[in-house]
């Protein structure tokens, strides 16, 4: 009997419970939001490490008023958070510029950076209105105008070097320091001296890239004076190697060298492979200038090691091509198999070098190779690589003259310009 009691009360026990629960459920059916306000979201998140992303979401869709109470309620929690954006913006910004330094396609590049500041944008915009942090706001806004102005930068090398369009690159390189010099502007409001160094850096490589080298220079030695009051060495680095490749893109190769060799001592002293490789590569061309062919030899010999050992493929070809220069003058023998290698090396890229590097690269090599061929006396293989370069120009025997002379191509002279004899 008191078996079958329990039985009985149980089963309508479970009854009552199905229907409340169908009695909630319809209840909150209509009006639209009451079911919502049922179960409202807990305001304190104290240490929830999914407060930040909790909030952008609410923002994203709209939610402000929920994002204003969640986050006046988590005001401490989330300025930490905050502050941990601002760091790993500058981390993952340093960490993409040395993927560009080794290739012209470096993954998402400044994409996802980008898009992920954008998404964090609103909530900085409100935790300013909230707490009345304008130091934070700015340092995170020139941040992100930092990230969009390299990446602008970025896409008007791709436009030139792969379709040459000058036209769409110039704007893009004007939008790029529009940012940039935005950026600059908040730092130097905040006193954030790393950025500042940072942003007129890049305002100079976007400079360069219009054929403004005086403009840039202006811009390094600004960023120069911004970068001995940062912490740290590596943008001290940056801007004296910036320098140094300006200086032997102008054929200035006795400042070029000074600002390159102090790089290179930086960049040995903080490990960081592979600007060194770009500082060797530096000296090196400096020292072509300068007719030092023996030492440039030694210099690119080493330059093309650590590009080697650290992966800095864009280094590591151009260093082949300009080897093999070098030791055209010093009558090398092995100055031919050093100009083949670069030659398979460009003709293999698909995502290092922009296509107008690629044919260039591809037309001097052909060019030295049968400079090469003369010297030793072999008449019909210096024809061979003739009829090659022939063949690259296609249609339009003035090919070569046409690319060397666009404004795309002038930012690929930092390599000394060839003094190899004309192909008849």
């Amino acid at each position: 009997m008191i078996t079958e009691n329990r039985i009985s009360f149980t089963d309508r026990q479970k009854t009552a419970i199905i229907f409340s629960v169908l009695t909630l459920a319809l209840s909150c059916t209509p009006p639209p939001g009451l079911c919502a306000q049922a179960r409202p979201m807990p305001l304190s998140l104290e240490g929830d490490p999914a407060l930040a992303r909790i909030l952008v979401w609410q923002l994203d869709k709209g939610e402000t008023a929920d994002a204003e109470r969640l986050l006046s309620a988590n005001m401490g929690a989330i300025k930490d958070r905050l502050e941990e954006v601002v760091r790993e913006t500058d981390r993952e910004f340093d960490i993409i510029g040395r993927f560009g330094a080794v290739s012209i396609r470096f993954g998402p590049g400044y994409g996802e950076l980008g898009a992920k500041n954008r998404s964090y944008q609103k909530l900085f915009d409100l935790y300013k209105k909230l707490g009345g942090d304008e130091n934070l706001y700015k340092r995170f806004e020139a941040r992100r105008l930092r990230v969009e102005g390299a990446h602008l930068t970025n896409q008007g090398e791709n436009a030139c070097g792969e379709t040459a369009d000058w036209d769409g690159s110039q704007k893009l390189y004007q939008e790029a320091l529009q940012r940039l010099n935005s950026a600059f502007a908040l730092a130097q409001q905040v006193g954030d001296y790393r950025l500042m160094a940072s942003a007129k850096i890049n305002i100079g490589s976007a400079l360069i890239r219009l054929g403004r080298p005086e403009e840039a220079i202006k811009a390094y030695n600004e960023a120069s004076r911004s970068a001995e009051r940062a912490p740290g060495d590596l943008y001290k680095g940056l801007v004296r190697l910036n320098l140094g490749n300006t200086y032997v893109w102008r054929g200035d190769p006795e400042r070029s060298l000074s600002y390159s060799q102090e790089a290179l001592a930086i960049f040995r002293k903080i490990g960081r492979g592979t600007w060194e490789a770009n500082a060797l590569m530096n000296i090196g061309n400096a020292y072509i200038r300068e007719r030092r062919f023996a030492d440039a030899w030694e210099t690119l010999h080493l330059a093309l090691e650590v590009a080697r050992k650290h992966g800095e493929y864009r280094v590591y070809g151009r260093t082949l091509i300009n080897m093999g220069m070098a030791g055209i003058q010093l009558n090398r023998s092995d100055a031919a198999s050093l100009l083949q290698e670069a030659l398979q090396w460009y003709k293999d890229d698909t995502e290092i070098y922009p296509a107008i590097e690629r044919e260039m690269m591809h037309q001097d090599g052909l060019r030295m190779l049968s400079q090469l061929a003369r010297q030793s006396g072999n008449q019909a293989l210096a024809e061979k690589y003739d009829r090659e370069f022939w063949e690259s120009m296609g249609s339009d025997p003035n090919r070569y003259k046409t690319l060397r002379e666009s404004p795309c191509f002038s930012i690929y002279q930092a390599r000394p310009k060839q003094n190899t004899a004309s192909i008849q």
